[in-house]
């Protein structure tokens, strides 16, 4: 199974959910990708450092523009904010959408705390996704 992991910029939420989702579930094959993303870009510092604190490396990570191929070669994507969720919706209607929990505030611009706080709540609800799953 291939599930992607969709965020604004992919350089905080969906790079951070997609390793830490690979960490919970090593049979599972994940990927990122965002709505608004610059190809090519490092995941945040804060981010790698939020996340390795909970097992996953997701140091050489580089950003991604979602695209209809990308989309199209995932079993499930999976928004990381309701208004992602809807765009996703609205451009492939055809695929499993789902949102993570009730969506995940973006700590982009924030402070170290504010990643990890973010990295918490991104775990706490990909461990009921897998229970789903």
């Amino acid at each position: 199974m291939k599930i992607l992991f969709v965020c604004t910029g992919n350089t905080c939420r969906s790079p951070m959910a997609a390793g830490l989702f690979s960490h919970l579930c090593s049979d599972v094959v994940c990927e990122s990708a965002g709505l608004y993303a610059l190809d090519g870009q490092s995941a945040s510092a804060h981010a790698v450092t939020a996340a390795a604190a909970m097992g996953a490396n997701i140091s050489e990570h580089k950003s991604r523009m979602l695209t209809p191929k990308i989309a199209e070669s995932a079993d499930i994507i999976v928004a990381l904010g309701l208004h992602h969720a809807e765009a996703l919706q609205l451009c492939y209607p055809h695929k499993r959408v789902l949102i993570l929990g009730d969506g995940i505030d973006d700590p982009y611009g924030g402070s170290l705390a504010d990643y990890k706080n973010c990295a918490i709540q991104i775990q706490e609800k990909l461990k009921e996704l897998s229970e789903k799953l």
